[in-house]
């Protein structure tokens, strides 16, 4: 077996690779002066694990082209995030269910999918051989001991931050809308006081970052102490740091899903653990 390092996760996959005690492919990636990709993967045999997140159409293409590379090698796809999962289902008539696209377009080649905390599941339900991390427990972990709160943006989020916080230690609760009249909306815990507490708000993903901005600042506004954001993936798209930043927010930490300087914590040993089983 050996690793094949895709280009948008070079480093995550380095870590599967030493903890597998496996060797990383030779794998060349280029593009060419009309856009178009090149990959060229050497020496793997029979045995291949991918691992290639989805942050851009790009890398979607890129793993496609990878695969393509490995026509004579069994495929384990490790796709730590998997970009296209939010579009799950048709919010419109004539919508693409982008994710069923892409699930079928992966597993029209790879024998084993392995990805980490798929956004929902129906997501989920339109792979056939999908195994999936839970990273909660790794973010609980990073607070534990730490005198925190924690706090999901939402109802949707809340069985998140309760793994979160159960390996941490720690209180946590919901951020809940209430409509007071015609224009007025009040965002609150649902329970939990915050004043003079230090609070992480935890969530899957943080994309462009206004969710965590709102509540960031009603979070201030109630007397928090400070505010951190958690999240497995740090798609963190256009100026969402410096949006994070400018709100108030203490310090933002994830995963190494998407390689971004926000990420501290390691998901490569849960993984090897799946592909060694």
């Amino acid at each position: 077996m050996k690793v094949v390092a895709g280009p948008s996760s070079p480093i995550l996959a380095k870590r599967i690779a030493e903890r597998l005690n496996v060797r990383l492919a030779n794998a060349t990636f280029k593009r060419f002066p009309d856009g178009e990709l090149y990959v060229r993967i050497e020496d793997v045999g029979d045995e291949a694990v991918v691992v290639q997140s989805i942050n851009s159409n790009d890398d979607l293409v890129a793993l496609m082209l990878i695969f393509d590379a490995l026509e004579n090698a069994e495929i384990t796809a490790v796709i730590p995030y998997m970009g296209y999962a939010r579009q799950d289902r048709k919010f419109k008539e004539g919508e693409a269910i982008s994710v069923r696209a892409v699930a079928r377009m992966i597993e029209g080649y790879a024998d084993k999918v392995v990805t980490v905390n798929i956004h929902s599941r129906e997501a989920a339900s339109y792979f056939r051989k999908l195994v999936e991390v839970d990273a909660m427990p790794l973010i609980g972990e990073h607070y534990a001991g730490r005198d925190v709160v924690m706090l999901s943006p939402d109802l949707g989020s809340y069985e998140r931050v309760r793994v979160c916080a159960e390996r941490a230690g720690c209180e946590f609760d919901y951020l809940e809308k209430r409509r007071i009249d015609a224009e007025t909306v009040e965002i609150k815990p649902k329970s939990l006081d915050v004043e003079g507490k230090d609070v992480v708000i935890v969530d899957d993903i943080i994309s462009t970052g206004g969710t965590m901005v709102e509540a960031t600042k009603i979070l201030l506004r109630e007397g928090a102490k400070s505010v951190e954001c958690a999240c497995v993936h740090a798609v963190l798209a256009g100026n969402a740091l410096n949006r994070l930043y400018s709100a108030g927010v203490k310090r933002v930490i994830a995963t190494d899903t998407v390689e971004r300087a926000v990420s501290v914590i390691s998901v490569a040993e849960e993984i090897a653990r799946v592909l060694k089983k």
